[in-house]
């Protein structure tokens, strides 16, 4: 992966696709309001759809959202890095504009070196949302990316065809774990977890 090429356009304040542990992704710079409406403009994305973030590490975590309770702490170290967002309380620092307006953020830490070293060079959370036009479906190779949507895009990293699935979704709601998006660390969450669904 270019990492020095993709760092600089991210810090440019533009938008970037690139490979992830799950399926190829637009990404951008948190901090950066223009680059937040980019990414919405090239999705054609309803804007009070949330977008996800990317971090290198649970410090990193901490630093976007309000105090974690014990069982979102126990769940971010035990499947975290991996395929699992967990929705979490933002604080200042995420705009609503990312979230639609929710006080939630839905955050993710990549089990991939490569990203967590984009992250940790850009130098804080980035935005990823998967490389497609809203209601199409996910984009598994780079050559299928719409000629719309990469009018938008400054950089595609292109890794060859991805297998991978998506990321499961959950939050945490007066203790109880719900299940947003069912994939496989979802499936293994409700296992170990029985007690508190």
């Amino acid at each position: 992966m270019n990492i020095d090429k993709i760092v600089k356009e991210i810090k440019k304040g533009n938008l970037v696709i690139i490979p992830t542990d799950t399926v190829y992704g637009i990404s951008a710079d948190m901090t950066n309001e223009k680059a937040i409406e980019k990414v919405y403009n090239a999705k054609n994305r309803d804007k009070n759809k949330p977008l996800i973030l990317l971090v290198s590490n649970v410090d990193m975590l901490k630093e976007y959202t309000e105090k974690l309770n014990s069982l979102e702490e126990e769940i971010i170290n035990k499947y975290l890095p991996g395929k699992l967002t967990i929705l979490l309380h933002k604080n200042s620092k995420v705009s609503d504009k990312i979230t639609g307006k929710s006080d939630l953020v839905g955050i993710r830490m990549p089990n991939s070196k490569q990203l967590i070293q984009i992250i940790d060079k850009v130098g804080n959370p980035i935005i990823s949302t998967s490389a497609n036009i809203s209601g199409k479906a996910t984009i598994t190779n780079p050559k299928d990316v719409e000629k719309e949507m990469l009018k938008h895009i400054s950089y595609v990293e292109d890794a060859g065809t991805l297998n991978n699935e998506p990321s499961s979704i959950i939050k945490i709601e007066n203790d109880k774990i719900i299940v947003i998006r069912k994939e496989s660390v979802a499936k293994q969450i409700l296992k170990d977890y029985r007690d508190v669904l």
